[in-house]
């Protein structure tokens, strides 16, 4: 007797769908738009009117075509999808100029009439100023057209990109321009500026974003395992390896991108079959004996100098020609601190969105956090701002709640800037920390028993010490 097997459809009855279809319309971050046959808009989410800038009583069983007229938006996806019997992407501008990119879904009925139009839209403002920034005309005239739909398909990347330098402007536009070419790229610079998230905006502009996106640290594993996970091995190919064997992430990443970070720490033999790879665009896994054909983009990054490398012998110098096609240099953050408050920012904005806090970073902090160089780039800041959410009471993030390394960065400059006059040095510098304490704890006698002095001491010292300096 056969077991009849049931699907989750059967398992899920008409209500079901109700609570999940409303679940997705009220919390979808996407906008959901739905119109039926006639164009009548029937249903619209919170996303929506948020991201169009009107009520969902201004536009529920009105006609798509009133609400162009009247200037909501335009052009209407959904009078096109009705019209043309087919799925359709286009850019829409709000009344507020905004840039949404609408994709219309028909839903057809079981004799091949569209009973709805489901409508999703992403808010692309941010892509189209990145548009102009990028200058797009220039691109067109490599012969690869690229347009807002182009940029749109890697909107999620964009948004957690802060871009406000002339560095990582021109670094953006060799990525873009890199895209569309199907050869190797090299991305290097220091830990921490965001090689790996310029990888995947690549991948995701390019030819190859609907098939896998595939990474290894090249520098988190050890050099007897780094061939297996790049190439595969068969059954039993060495002691331990899996019995059924195992796909590397080159076959993994078939038709689509393999980013090699730290390609630096790649031994020696490992880059011969890296390099032969490149060439022929076959692999043998570890204990194969047959060619495989597979073919996969590589995208490399490292924080150290390749070329000196090469002198000593520690990287192959034909692998690096083949590799550097395309030499992206990220800068470091000291090189753009324009970029340092935005980002931060960025940082603040997310994380209060994930703890649902509200906190501010202020002007003071901002000024702090600029002066210091980031060794870390932008992992450190965000790391920082992680810290400061976490860890601050109150709304407003002041100088006193950065950590000691900062206010010595601080100090440290304002030194070097003195050094031809070392007792007024000395006596501004302590005369800072008084005031400092002073405002902190609202008087002279609470910030005298802080500091370890009688209030007479500390009150001879300011009288000493003119004019006086305030700190904000």
């Amino acid at each position: 007797m056969f077991k009849k097997k049931f699907s989750l459809h059967d398992r899920l009855n008409a209500k079901d769908f109700e609570l999940i279809f409303e679940s997705i319309m009220k919390h979808s971050k996407d906008g959901l738009f739905v119109v039926d046959s006639t164009g009548m808009v029937v249903m619209v989410n919170r996303a929506t009117e948020e991201m169009f800038d009107f009520k969902s009583s201004q536009v529920l069983g009105r006609n798509v075509k009133d609400l162009v007229d009247e200037g909501f938006y335009e052009p209407s996806v959904s009078a096109l999808v009705i019209k043309q019997k087919k799925a359709i992407s286009l850019i829409q501008t709000t009344r507020n100029k905004k840039k949404i990119l609408s994709t219309g879904i028909p839903i057809f009925d079981s004799q091949g009439a569209i009973l709805f139009v489901l409508v999703n839209d992403r808010d692309i403002s941010h892509i189209n100023r990145l548009a102009e920034t990028l200058e797009i005309e220039d691109i067109q005239e490599d012969k690869m057209r690229m347009d807002f739909s182009d940029l749109g398909l890697a909107a999620n990347h964009f948004e957690s990109m802060v871009i406000k330098s002339p560095a990582m402007e021109k670094i953006i536009r060799t990525a873009v321009r890199a895209a569309k070419y199907d050869v190797p790229l090299l991305i290097t610079g220091k830990s921490g500026v965001g090689k790996s998230m310029i990888a995947k905006l690549i991948h995701q502009l390019s030819d190859r974003r609907h098939f896998p996106f595939a990474d290894l640290n090249c520098g988190a594993i050890t050099a007897s395992v780094i061939e297996s996970e790049l190439f595969g091995h068969e059954s039993g190919a060495f002691t331990g390896a899996s019995q059924k064997g195992k796909k590397g992430l080159f076959e993994i990443a078939d038709k689509g991108t393999l980013f090699l970070d730290e390609i630096g720490e790649i031994p020696l033999p490992a880059q011969a079959k890296l390099l032969k790879f490149l060439e022929s665009m076959e692999l043998m896994r570890v204990g194969g004996v047959k060619s495989i054909k597979i073919n996969t983009r590589i995208i490399a990054a490292t924080n150290r100098n390749l070329e000196q490398m090469v002198e000593e012998k520690l990287f192959r110098s034909d692998l690096y020609f083949r590799l550097n096609v395309v030499p992206l240099e990220i800068p470091a953050l000291t090189e753009r601190k324009e970029e340092i408050v935005p980002l931060a920012t960025f940082f603040l904005n997310q994380l209060n969105k994930k703890f649902k806090t509200s906190k501010l970073l202020s002007k003071p902090a901002q000024n702090l956090i600029c002066e210091y160089n980031f060794p870390g780039n932008i992992r450190e800041l965000e790391n920082l701002i992680k810290r400061l959410v976490t860890m601050t009471e109150g709304d407003v993030i002041e100088t006193e709640h950065l950590p000691s390394i900062f206010s010595q960065t601080n100090v440290s400059s304002s030194v070097s800037i003195k050094k031809e006059n070392y007792k007024e040095t000395i006596k501004a510098f302590e005369l800072k920390i008084i005031n400092k304490v002073i405002k902190k704890y609202g008087s002279q006698r609470k910030a005298a028993k802080v500091l370890g002095i009688s209030q007479s001491t500390l009150s001879r010292k300011l009288k000493n010490m003119s004019p006086p300096l305030i700190v904000h």
